[in-house]
């Protein structure tokens, strides 16, 4: 849970730099760009472990654009049931 909450603090910081006057807003819009691309990365190697988790595709995408490994990590493996 203690590291999802801090790539959830991360998340809203580097979005409130884009919007707001934050202290190192400029760090901030660049860690947002590397999560974003990071993450989108990750969806990719875990599309296997997505699809043999069964549910919504869309939602454990959702889970690991937004906690990446944290998410991906607790799925099954691919070729187990």
């Amino acid at each position: 849970m203690a590291p999802k909450v801090v790539v959830g603090v991360l998340w809203v910081y580097c979005a409130l730099s884009f919007v707001a006057p934050l202290p190192l807003a400029g760090i901030g819009r660049l860690v947002f760009w590397v999560l974003l691309i990071t993450h989108a990365v990750e969806c990719a190697v875990f599309l296997p472990r997505m699809r043999a988790a069964g549910g919504s595709l869309a939602h454990h995408t959702v889970q690991v654009m937004l906690w990446g490994v944290f998410h991906g990590r607790t799925l099954p493996e691919a070729g187990s049931s």
